[in-house]
């Protein structure tokens, strides 16, 4: 069988896959894990205008920005900038 027959035989338009969006890192202790109170504020390990990651599962895929999504209900959505670095 060629490789042109395979393809037509998976159809991908109902495969769905979840991506995840990082904005950032934080290390904390257990005990300030714990201490974690409503209204703390966690820093990241990035800056606002660094951009975010798109990931599928671990993998960095590409590299977004967040925008709002023009929908007026005050939604975020992710602008595509690129492939990840080294990827």
């Amino acid at each position: 069988m060629i490789m042109d027959e395979t393809a037509t035989l998976i159809s991908t338009e109902h495969i769905q896959v979840e991506i995840t969006i990082r904005l950032g890192r934080a290390r904390l202790t257990v005990a300030q894990l714990a201490r974690l109170q409503p209204g703390d504020v966690l820093p990241l390990d990035r800056g606002a205008d660094d951009g975010v990651d798109i990931c599928i599962g671990d993998r960095v895929v590409a590299r977004g920005q967040l925008v709002d999504d023009g929908s007026g209900e005050d939604r975020l959505a992710v602008r595509i900038l690129g492939p990840a670095q080294g990827g």
